[in-house]
């Protein structure tokens, strides 16, 4: 994106300088020699940056800052002033002016303030928009469930979170980590500040290093313009780094110092440092202690990140949360469809209760959406729910599952419902592909697989 910029300048030589300078760096470049034709230009141009001269022919330069500032308030103003004006210079920065510059100065300090200017602003409006997201999905940092290993889970952050200890959160994948992070942040004295997220399995292992430290301008092909790392946009905040353990190795390094509160450079950025106040919590659903084994995972990381461990128990260790959790979702897929909430029934609750839910409460949810959908009146029954579901609960009615260690796999679970279907229609192979709605083949397969005495017709 081009950068717009007003010189307002009396000094023709200067000012023809300036324009020539920032024209070659990619700006646009406007001119102005006078207040009343700053004004001018002011109103009618979209001005991302304004260089001020103090002291002009028709008044002070000054004048234009409150008018800059009410036209856009992200209009980045710096002043350029003679030394015996520096006073002035620091009463209009007090005003809103973001930097100045005494005459006679070297472009190159003014393009470095200007940058730096402009740098601030892209700063303060990604911290914004991270915070209307926030505060859009606050919501979701409500965890429900009254089961015990959810009530143990929500004490541990509630006696972590006002703390700036580095925590690790744990659990399979669908359970919920990033819920845990959002009510760590929510119940921490940073609440206040960014929530910045990333996810280190989305992010390409080149660019991680510039995703989470930022770069300078030039610092590799694609980098036209200098840009914040995520600790730099979560200064004061909290950091997470969802699936961490996937981190390339040279990462991690410079991962480690900066957790360990050393301050740190830019990809590119010399011998500029930067120091930040970041609380970093980390979550993955792998077993970390066998990365860490198997070297793809620095120890000394791994103790630093894991100052305090949350582990995120499984959909299936949690008892009756399931119904609790499926008709919170069947509210909020509702008010997405547009419809009236159905009721679950108890035939269908007790299919989702035999299910063992691999995909965890994100399954759970997507199961909950389509049953909502497919719903036609006021009760979601199991002809409802999706058809893995409805086998586990038909075999747990013929009294096969007697406790969770002892369900089978949805291979098994499959096999013994298609040699229930053919039993109940008299062994009829044919009528049970089609009941199935699969291939008579599949059917005669099914049966060998489950041992069935049924005798198959030919």
């Amino acid at each position: 994106m081009t950068l717009t910029t007003l010189i307002v300048e009396d000094d023709g030589g200067l000012r023809s300088s300036l324009q020539t300078s920032l024209e070659r760096r990619g700006h646009h470049v406007l001119t102005a020699a006078t207040v009343a034709a700053g004004r001018e230009l002011l109103g009618a141009h979209k001005i991302d940056a304004l260089l001020l001269d103090v002291r002009l022919g028709d008044g002070s330069g000054l004048a234009l800052l409150p008018i800059a500032k009410e036209l856009d308030g992200e209009t980045v103003v710096l002043v350029m002033t003679a030394f015996a004006d520096v006073r002035v210079a620091v009463q209009a920065m007090r005003e809103g002016a973001h930097d100045f510059v005494s005459k006679p100065f070297d472009l190159q300090e003014l393009h470095l303030s200007i940058e730096r200017a402009l740098e601030a602003r892209e700063l303060r409006r990604a911290v914004h928009r991270l915070e209307r997201e926030r505060l859009v999905y606050r919501d979701e940092s409500v965890m429900l469930g009254a089961s015990a290993p959810m009530t143990r889970m929500r004490e541990q952050i509630a006696r972590v979170a006002m703390s700036d200890t580095a925590v690790l959160v744990l659990g399979e994948t669908g359970t919920g980590k990033e819920l845990v992070v959002d009510a760590l942040h929510a119940e921490s004295e940073r609440r206040d500040q960014p929530l910045v997220k990333l996810n280190c399995s989305a992010v390409s292992e080149h660019l991680m290093e510039s995703e989470l430290f930022g770069h300078d301008k030039g610092a590799f092909t694609d980098a036209r313009q200098a840009r914040a790392g995520l600790f730099e946009l979560a200064d004061r905040g909290t950091l997470f780094l969802d699936e961490v353990s996937e981190m390339r190795p040279e990462v991690q390094a410079k991962l480690l110092r900066v957790v360990e509160g050393q301050p740190f450079r830019r990809v590119g950025g010399g011998k500029r440092e930067i120091r930040t106040d970041v609380r970093v919590v980390a979550a993955t659903h792998r077993d970390v202690r066998a990365r860490v084994e198997a070297g793809l995972f620095r120890e000394d990381l791994y103790y630093r990140l894991n100052g305090f461990q949350i582990d995120v128990p499984p959909l299936r260790t949690r008892g009756t949360d399931v119904g609790l959790l499926a008709r919170a979702f069947i509210e909020r897929a509702a008010r997405k469809l547009r419809k009236r909430p159905p009721t679950l029934s108890s035939a269908a609750e007790s299919a989702l209760m035999a299910w063992h839910w691999p995909g965890n409460v994100r399954e759970l949810r997507n199961a909950i959406e389509r049953a909502v959908i497919l719903c036609d009146g006021d009760l979601i029954d199991t002809e409802n729910l999706a058809a893995e579901i409805q086998s586990a609960h038909f075999v747990r009615e013929q009294g096969e599952l007697s406790r969770p260690s002892s369900m089978p796999t949805l291979e098994e679970v499959s096999c013994r419902y298609v040699a229930r279907v053919v039993q109940a229609v008299d062994g009829n192979l044919s009528e049970a592909a089609r009941v199935l709605g699969v291939a008579r083949n599949t059917v005669k397969a099914k049966i060998a697989k489950s041992g069935s005495d049924e005798p198959p017709d030919s």
